[in-house]
């Protein structure tokens, strides 16, 4: 029953994307049906699994990037006297 429902979903989410672009753009009758497929198959091969990005890793350990006379910035490990103006 969820495949149906999520067959429905897509769908109901396929006519919106394509009126949407019919209404707003100039499109040939023999070629409607070709966008048609295109938004649906487009939108069936979207609910493939998503790559876990790797977290970033900071330049400098945290504990040592305040210092008494300056910061490092974690992103790129330059010693700055205000952070404000780098960011």
């Amino acid at each position: 029953m969820t495949e149906k429902m999520e067959t429905a979903e897509v769908l109901e989410l396929t006519t919106e994307i394509v009126a949407s672009y019919v209404s707003n753009n100039t499109v040939a009758s023999a070629d409607l049906s070709g966008l048609i497929q295109d938004v649906y198959k487009t939108l069936t091969g979207l609910g493939g699994q998503v790559e876990q990005t790797e977290r970033p890793k900071p330049a400098v350990p945290v504990k040592k990037s305040v210092l008494p006379d300056h910061i490092i910035c974690l992103e790129d490990g330059k010693k700055l006297k205000m952070l404000k103006r780098h960011l």
